[in-house]
């Protein structure tokens, strides 16, 4: 179990390097862009074609990250007004199931369209940089996020089962 948990942390480590590098490197280029067409007078074409792909980087990368922080965008409205354990825990298991279930359906997805991608040999316009490099941040995230989600539904069937049988686990 250690390994895995070294390789979890490896992994995490690395979303927080690339999603801050991703936002440095947008903010600079969507800044630079700025300054060189209205103050310089000179367009640096191209630059939007690596803005996008720095763009589904950091979208993807972040969503995966907010994902295993237990950040991501939820509607947890019936676990505040439930007072039976059973009852909370049993929805919570539902509902991550469901995540679980679409996450996975969504990476299947993200790996087909990464094999178009790759089947397709698409190119930018303008710099020539293969549509894979930004298509993968599709695939790798969901993946991630698949990961991180049935970690969580795990989580949840083990409360399920300590409050079924009577043990608490806050």
């Amino acid at each position: 179990m250690g390994a895995i948990k070294l390789i979890s942390n490896k992994i995490l480590t690395l979303q927080e390097i690339l999603a801050v590098l991703c936002s440095i490197f947008i903010v600079l280029g969507v800044g630079s862009g700025a300054f060189f067409r209205y103050v310089l007078g000179v367009s640096f074409h191209g630059l939007e074609e690596l803005l996008v792909i720095g763009s589904f980087w950091m979208y993807f990368i972040g969503a995966s990250y907010a994902s295993h922080k237990g950040k991501h965008i939820s509607a947890e409205v019936f676990s505040v007004y439930c007072s039976n354990p059973i009852l909370r825990y049993s929805v919570s298991v539902l509902a991550n199931f469901i995540t679980v279930s679409l996450s996975v359906l969504y990476t299947y997805y993200g790996w087909e369209f990464l094999m178009w991608s790759f089947d397709a040999d698409g190119k930018t316009s303008r710099l020539q940089i293969p549509l894979v490099f930004g298509h993968s941040a599709v695939f790798v995230g969901f993946f991630l996020m698949s990961c991180y989600f049935f970690n969580d539904l795990m989580g949840g069937m083990k409360k399920l089962k300590a409050a079924y049988y009577g043990k608490p686990t806050e």
